[in-house]
């Protein structure tokens, strides 16, 4: 059966650094959701997983700024042993210990500050300001200088996490990422193990990594104010820049983490 992707422009096929091919094409700007949906109802079929704004010839060359142990299937078979929650779990405690604030607990206003830290760390307490969810948000689709995407790229995966493994490079390491002692800085492997979470909590799905941008398509986004709380504060521990696109983690328990459609970004 024929494939979609036979039918675009631009073919191109390449292969990184440790051997997994790649294959991408273009298409017309404001097809991107149209030709991603498709490509991905074909992925049971074809096993490759699409990812919009990558050719595989510029994916295939990020590869190779990275040993052959922090990619490819070997890589991916290491990150296999790692329990996903528990690493979302960790990053959510590091980012509150960076947040604490280190100066005399004692004072007055420092501890109604780090109290406040405490509460938009804490699902219950977040689910108690935003209520019960009454209306489903659209989600919000973060427009970059290379939005929309016109390039679709195809990977040989299982899932969208695994095409963060196989191919590195897709997301940077985000060094203005700063978390306390127990995890102090925001790694590659974090980007695919917090996905895997996600995909297995709320069936978020690989949409557009570019490298300081990330989108997903969630398929099962969380529909109770606990839920979405807790969401909410997964999302801001991973991307605290989200203050500056959505605002603060009750912003998110409402605006994103409702919705089908989940950006990232930063700065």
């Amino acid at each position: 059966m024929e494939s979609l992707i036979e039918r675009l422009d631009g073919v191109e096929r390449a292969e990184t650094a440790v051997g997994v091919p790649l294959v991408s094409a273009t298409f017309p700007a404001g097809e991107h959701d149209r030709v991603w949906r498709a490509l991905r109802a074909e992925h049971p079929r074809t096993g490759l997983w699409p990812v919009l704004g990558w050719t595989a010839g510029d994916a295939a060359e990020g590869t190779h700024h990275w040993c052959g142990r922090s990619q490819g299937p070997a890589a991916l078979a290491a990150l296999r042993q790692v329990d996903a929650a528990e690493r979302v779990a960790l990053l959510v405690r590091s980012q509150l210990e960076e947040r604490l604030c280190p100066e005399d607990p004692s004072d007055p206003q420092v501890t109604a500050w780090r109290e406040e830290e405490f509460a938009e760390s804490d699902p219950v307490r977040v689910a108690e300001v935003t209520g019960p969810l009454t209306d489903v948000p659209p989600g919000v689709r973060r427009a970059s200088t290379a939005y929309p995407p016109t390039k679709v790229l195809l990977v040989p995966a299982a899932a969208g996490h695994e095409v963060l493994a196989l191919v590195p490079g897709l997301m940077a390491i985000m060094n203005n990422w700063s978390g306390g002692p127990a995890h102090p800085d925001l790694l590659h492997d974090d980007h695919v193990l917090v996905l895997r979470h996600w995909e297995n909590a709320w069936g978020a799905e690989l949409y557009l990594p570019d490298f300081v941008d990330l989108e997903l398509v969630v398929t099962r986004p969380p529909r109770t104010a606990l839920a979405a709380a807790t969401c909410a504060v997964e999302q801001m521990s991973y991307c605290y820049d989200l203050a500056q696109t959505l605002g603060d983690v009750y912003a998110v328990a409402r605006r994103q983490a409702p919705a089908d459609h989940w950006s990232f970004w930063w700065d």
